[in-house]
Order: C-alpha cells, then structure tokens, then sequence
C-alpha cells in the first residue's frame, strides 16, 4: 500500500445554521446574572464551530450507517464491557473501511500497515454580516439568543421545581465562513473513498451539530461549496489551485448532495 502523498482536496465552503445552534463553551452560571449552558467563543467573543467538532460529528453519522449493514461493525468498548466504537482489526479489514481509511488508526500488532488520517478539519468561524441589523435587534446578546427552557412534570403539566435555565444559541439565519476540509491522496483507492466525505455531509444535514438536537437545536446547511484539487507537483511548483476558476466542481454543484450524484465525475477531474 503506498503512502506517498499524491495531492490534496480541498473542500470550501460555509455553513448555515437553520435552527438555533449550541456548541458548549465555558459555563457562565458562575457569574451574577450568568447564562447556564454558554456557547464556546473565540478570542474576540463571537461564536466558532471547532473542527474538532465538526469532524467528530462526520465520524459519528458515517459510522452508524457503515454498522446498518454490519453487525459486528461496534467492536470496541469502554473497558466496562459497553461497545463504543469501532477499529479496523485486520489489513485487510482497513483497506476496505472508509472509517479507519479516513479518519485514521493506530498502528497495532494487527494493523501493521501504516494508517494515518486523511481529513483534516479547521475551525469555522462567524461571517458577521449574517447577523443583520433585523436580528441584532431581536437578541438578548451580541451575536447570540437567550432561550429559556425548564422540565415539565408531564403528568401535572406544570414546571419542575429548579428546573428553570437559560441557553445560548447561535441564531438561526447565521453563517460561518472559512469552512476547510482537507483530504490527503496517498493511493488511487483514496479517491474513490473521497465520496464518503460528502455522504457524511449530507447526512449531517438531516441530523443536528453540537448539543440538543432532539429539541430542535443544531440543523445547518452546507452550501457555496467549492473543491479544488493540488497535487504534490503543484506544492513543489507553488502553482496551488484555491481561486474559483479553479474548482474542479464548477458545473457539479455546490451542495453535498448536488456533489453525490455527479462524483463519478468529480472523481476523474482528480488526474494524476
């Protein structure tokens, strides 16, 4: 298997939050008049989706379809006999998984082919224009909502007793730009798997980013999506492709699923 490095995807884009969105970020229920569950911030306070978020959420959905059609798919526990993952156990095994291919393994005594990741996922930060002045109106914070929520006794009806908190959210309507994801080519195969990224997109389209999406919170929409392709001989001849006349997705669509259905294509633009 050979892992010299052929080139690499990137995959640009943004993000569109469609219902309020929180990841979690330092609690401020410690302060006077603090929020219980704040969002994470960066530096300058305005709201960010960690990549480390972001590429955790991708593994989660792609390895709960990959297990719908493989029973013994979960094969790693806790150390308290509960399953809560899953490693590739075999070379053979590895080649073929689009998990373990991707989002890389460690090296074991049954794994003895090198395995490192190929998706590389950055920080996405807040485009603040999408807050306009219509909703800055209508928040409680800068660049996020207040929502309040308390438990329910569902036999009365009525609130439980200290029950009562506040969340941030990022509203819907905001937009993070700079989204990055990139994908190392070592070998041929890796193109084909290419593929799976986009799939783990579109599924987290139907699902939810960060926390409580069974209430609601968390959709988002990946669009203006633009892919580009450099291959090893262009970081040795600084003739890097990253300008839009360049993307190899021009006429392929710029959503994931609109990606899908045409990467038979997208796949023979990667030459070379």
């Amino acid at each position: 298997m050979n892992h010299s490095l052929m080139g690499k995807v990137i995959i640009k884009g943004q993000i569109e939050v469609k219902t309020g969105m929180r990841i979690g970020g330092a609690t401020g229920g410690l302060k006077i008049g603090g929020l219980d569950l704040n969002v994470i911030t960066d530096p300058e306070g305005k709201p960010y989706i960690p990549g480390s978020s972001l590429k955790g959420k991708l593994r989660s959905l792609l390895e709960k379809k990959e297990a719908a059609n493989n029973p013994y798919f979960w094969n790693v526990n806790d150390g308290k006999g509960n399953l809560s993952g899953h490693k590739c156990e075999s070379n053979e095994l590895y080649t073929k998984c689009p998990i373990c291919r991707i989002w890389g393994i460690a090296v074991s005594d049954k794994i003895t082919v090198p395995t490192p990741t190929r998706l590389l996922v950055s920080d996405s930060y807040l485009d603040e224009k999408s807050i306009t002045q219509e909703m800055k109106d209508n928040l409680e914070l800068e660049y996020t909502e207040v929502k309040y929520e308390t438990a329910i006794n569902r036999l009365t009806g009525t609130a439980l007793h200290q029950s009562f908190r506040q969340i941030e959210r990022v509203p819907a309507g905001a937009r993070f730009k700079d989204v990055e994801l990139i994908y190392n080519v070592f070998d041929e195969q890796d193109k084909d798997f290419l593929k799976h990224v986009f799939v783990a997109l579109e599924l987290l389209e139907h699902d939810y980013l960060g926390g409580m999406g069974s209430r609601g919170y968390g959709r988002v929409a990946f669009n203006s999506i633009e892919v580009f392709w450099n291959k090893r001989e262009n970081y040795e001849n600084g003739e890097i492709a990253l300008i839009p006349e360049r993307a190899i997705n021009k006429d392929l669509g710029t959503t994931p699923a609109e990606i899908v259905q045409k990467f038979e294509e997208l796949k023979k633009r990667l030459a070379g």
